[in-house]
């Protein structure tokens, strides 16, 4: 009889993981900004202001959505399976973002998804394995 296996990060994991995520994905968007831009600094000051100013809403973000996520992808042991529904749960953010903008910003939907990605596999080394099943019956002694 096998027992299903329980994943668990711990409070500094999911704070690096959003940490991790957070300054990915500035650094991508400035480079998207500079990208557009080349002959100036725009992307560096971008990413900068973007460190700054989106921090509360990067933890509240990452609070709300990768906390339920975690908890319903518990059952699941297999990091890449987690590291990949965290991708979409972040492309799937950065679809109203970018797709819905006028001029549509593909970059956005999809440095998000990085970012989620890259944020959860920098905590995959991190993720303990619990068992909670039933306790295993004990041998019988003769």
């Amino acid at each position: 009889m096998s027992r299903p296996d329980r994943v668990v990060l711990g409070a500094g994991a999911v704070w690096l993981g959003i940490l991790v995520t957070h300054v990915t994905f500035c650094l991508l968007f400035g480079a998207s900004v500079q990208m557009q831009n080349p002959r100036s600094l725009s992307g560096l000051w971008f990413s900068l202001a973007a460190l700054m100013y989106g921090a509360i809403p990067a933890i509240v973000v990452g609070w709300s959505l990768a906390m339920p996520l975690g908890l319903l992808m518990r059952p699941v042991s297999s990091q890449w399976i987690h590291v990949t529904a965290f991708g979409l749960l972040g492309a799937g953010l950065g679809v109203p973002f970018g797709v819905f903008a006028d001029p549509a910003n593909y970059f956005a939907a999809s440095a998000m998804g990085t970012a989620a990605a890259l944020g959860r596999l920098a905590v995959s080394k991190l993720a303990r394995k619990y068992d909670v099943g039933p306790p295993a019956p004990e041998p019988e002694v003769r």
